[in-house]
């Protein structure tokens, strides 16, 4: 029994570390952001507003042109929190192209980044997969370790 759990442990351990997140977004390609748009314009991102459990966010732009439809000077848009969700994810000074229907915009309607104002942060995350692993290599050589050294009394 005890054999069976080491090699269960050996097998399955790296599973969990080794899992890439998987993303639920997929968009449509070959279509013009601008038809697609109800309204449409460049402008700078002032606010970035979003509780630390909710799923959206509420981004407030201040308008600088105006490419289609009918929008203030100052402008709040709402998207997903998550990349996986589709949501876009805006950095406060960054200056934007945005295409949005009925208020809100998403990672699939074509926004571009034009400049911005601060540096935005790489989302690598190689240090916490090589962190995991090696976390995990610790937990199953202290396991046969252990089982070498307490074999099982027959």
């Amino acid at each position: 029994m005890r054999r069976a759990l080491v090699l269960m442990l050996l097998v399955l351990a790296p599973v969990p570390v080794a899992a890439r997140p998987a993303w639920a977004c997929s968009c449509a390609s070959g279509f013009d952001p601008l038809d697609q748009a109800e309204t449409a314009f460049v402008g700078v991102v002032q606010e970035v507003d979003g509780e630390l459990w909710d799923s959206r966010v509420d981004v407030r732009f201040a308008v600088e042109a105006v490419l289609k439809g009918d929008v203030d000077d100052s402008v709040t848009l709402a998207t997903e929190k998550d990349e996986a969700s589709c949501g876009y994810k805006f950095v406060e000074g960054g200056r934007y192209r945005v295409y949005a229907t009925d208020d809100r915009t998403n990672s699939c309607d074509g926004n571009e980044l034009l400049a911005t104002g601060v540096e935005i942060e790489d989302t690598d995350r190689s240090q916490i997969f090589w962190a995991g692993s090696v976390l995990v290599v610790m937990l199953v050589a202290s396991g046969v370790t252990w089982l070498i050294r307490h074999p099982r009394a027959r």
